[in-house]
């Protein structure tokens, strides 16, 4: 189902207003190039709007901080676990609904009342360059969507870690597409999942230090060839969601 791309943003920093582009280079496994959101780990890479819910809201684009704005006669197929593809191959994943945040209530006030209405938040699977007025195809149920729950996210997300590689607290934070507040979370629900065979061991703490709950941490780590004793070098480590 076709979709045409009617506008395109970019935001390179923190607290910079959304700038509008005529192109965006969209980076496989990474998002757009130059934009802040961009990150290996994180589901989060792109957000896409449709016009027609911009019109209904009666808010400009680049509104509600979304870097794609797209028109459609299919709305209903704009779900998460869609996928939007160019003629060049450029694929994009549509991963979950963007949540409402304090951070668009001025535009909105009442922030119940978007629930499902701030775009879908996707993640580049083939890159390419995404232009102002090129049309892309809407392809429904190409994906799983991601689970709602945080605490499933964060199993689905677990085994992912390659052996040998470590993630912070924060790291999880970002895979799970939680907000960097959200790492107070995550001691309880390693100590939730202790049992569930879940490769554990490779979380570790902001300092690369070893955690008290995962028993056997130390000699899992080491036999993975990663030295462990009270702390991981994060610098040799550290894995962001590259390819090993």
């Amino acid at each position: 189902m076709p979709a045409k791309v009617e506008h395109l943003f970019v935001k390179t920093y923190h607290g910079q207003a959304m700038a509008a582009a005529d192109a965006l280079t969209l980076v496989a496994a990474l998002g757009a190039d130059g934009d802040v959101n961009a990150h290996r780990l994180s589901p989060r890479q792109v957000l896409v709007m449709l016009a027609s819910e911009l019109d209904a809201l009666r808010l400009p684009p680049g509104a509600l901080r979304e870097n794609i704005v797209i028109a459609t006669d299919t709305p209903e197929h704009f779900t998460p676990g869609s996928a939007l593809t160019g003629a060049d191959g450029l694929e994009i994943r549509l991963t979950m609904h963007c949540e409402p945040c304090k951070q668009i209530q001025p535009l909105v006030g009442n922030l119940a009342s978007m629930i499902g209405r701030r775009g879908i938040l996707g993640t580049v699977v083939v890159g390419g360059v995404l232009r102002h007025g090129d049309t892309l195809d809407l392809i429904p149920g190409r994906y799983p969507p991601l689970a709602e729950s945080a605490y499933q996210k964060f199993l689905d997300f677990v085994p992912t870690i390659p052996p040998g590689r470590v993630v912070r607290y924060s790291d999880v934070a970002v895979a799970i597409g939680a907000d960097n507040s959200f790492v107070r979370a995550i001691p309880g629900y390693i100590k939730r999942s202790v049992a569930a065979g879940l490769p554990l061991h490779r979380i570790v703490t902001a300092r690369g230090q070893l955690l008290a709950t995962v028993p056997d941490q130390a000699s899992r780590l080491m036999a993975e060839g990663v030295p462990a004793n009270d702390t991981v070098d994060l610098s040799t480590f550290l894995w962001q969601g590259e390819r090993v």
